[in-house]
């Protein structure tokens, strides 16, 4: 959710809604899924590499946002004059940026899955569906909270998003064991 809130400061359209949440719940529910079948080599191996490229991704992503919001605009540009300007970014709820980003934020789902197949938990279909619903739910609530405060607070808030992300960021590094 507070990726998708740093992200939906800036990048809220429907379609950009849609994709982000669509994709967060689905790598939610798969990722268990895959835990489950995969094995515990498989498990542990992605999970350790995961925090540092979920680092790198949304260490790059704040890093590229805070510049941008930190550029002089001398005259509020207008809708359209914004729009082509975040065309100029690359939107992280598209291509290899989104699929890399659903990856890493859902590798806790994976060893997740990995767990619920050594209990025995026999009702893993079930559980994935949950989880990946409850994730598309809470990714775009994040979306509408970063969209709100981006209308809110403006420029401060496109900066305090790419700080959240920043941070966000270094606890992948630091505080995710």
């Amino acid at each position: 959710m507070s990726v998708c809130a740093g992200i939906g400061v800036r990048w809220h359209g429907r379609r950009q809604m849609f994709r982000l949440s669509w994709h967060m719940g689905l790598f939610q529910f798969l990722m268990p899924l895959i835990g489950w079948f995969a094995g515990e080599n498989l498990a542990t191996l992605l999970s350790g590499l995961g925090k540092y490229i979920a680092a790198a991704l949304l260490f790059l992503l704040g890093a590229r946002m805070l510049y941008e919001a930190l550029k002089s605009h001398p005259v509020a540009p207008s809708d359209a004059a914004q729009q082509a300007a975040d065309k100029k970014l690359q939107d992280p709820t598209r291509g290899l940026s989104l699929m890399v980003l659903s990856v890493v934020t859902s590798l806790d789902a994976l060893v997740a899955g990995f767990s619920l197949g050594l209990s025995g938990g026999a009702a893993i279909l079930f559980t994935s569906i949950i989880i990946g619903i409850v994730a598309a739910v809470m990714a775009l609530t994040g979306i509408v909270l970063g969209k709100t405060l981006g209308k809110l607070l403006g420029k401060p808030a496109e900066i305090a998003g790419a700080i959240v992300l920043i941070l966000l960021a270094i606890s992948f590094l630091f505080l995710n064991g």
